[in-house]
């Protein structure tokens, strides 16, 4: 019996807390910024997920998914990340960054 190895994709996730003060201002940022990594070649995905935190901050998680590691990689070295964003904005910082397989 032949298998088929299972489908990967490379993601990149960033986890930020956004100061309530400037998420709304943000928010419209992450919204241009989705439309512009999208244009990517190899890109599939942008996704951001939120969390309200007791204090009125947000908790942010963001997510590209790529078709292949060099595609992640050229967009990690010289595209406009979500790092870049928050650094641009205030001089947010990322809490943390990582580059993962996605398996499913």
């Amino acid at each position: 019996m032949v298998a088929a190895l299972p489908f990967v994709a490379y993601s990149s996730a960033t986890e930020a807390l956004v100061p309530a003060a400037q998420w709304e201002d943000l928010y419209a940022s992450l919204q241009s910024l989705k439309a512009h990594v999208q244009e990517y070649p190899g890109c599939q995905r942008f996704d951001v997920f939120v969390r309200a935190e007791d204090t009125g901050d947000m908790r942010i998680h963001c997510y590209t998914t790529w078709d292949t590691p060099v595609q992640l990689e050229a967009f990690l070295e010289r595209g406009y990340t979500f790092e870049r964003l928050l650094a641009d904005f205030g001089g947010l910082a990322a809490k943390e960054s990582l580059v993962m397989e996605k398996i499913f």
